[in-house]
């Protein structure tokens, strides 16, 4: 049976931040993210989507924001 983790607002920021700071020091982003992920305790691809979130609720990349997805829901 799997657990479902929950983490605060702070550790994503935060793992988020270290993957798109990180990048640079590894062959691609989904290694910075493999390697990040592991000191954080979550999985690559549970990281994968905050760093989209991310990326989508900046404007770098195009989706549906959070805000937009809140006030839709």
């Amino acid at each position: 049976m799997n657990k479902r983790v929950s983490y605060s607002s702070e550790v994503c920021e935060r793992a988020v931040r270290l993957v798109l700071t990180s990048e640079h020091e590894h062959p691609s982003r989904w290694a910075a993210m493999v390697s990040v992920a592991s000191k954080i305790g979550c999985t690559p691809e549970t990281l994968r989507a905050w760093v989209n979130k991310s990326e989508v609720d900046s404007g770098n990349k195009p989706g549906v924001t959070s805000d937009a997805a809140a006030k839709i829901k």
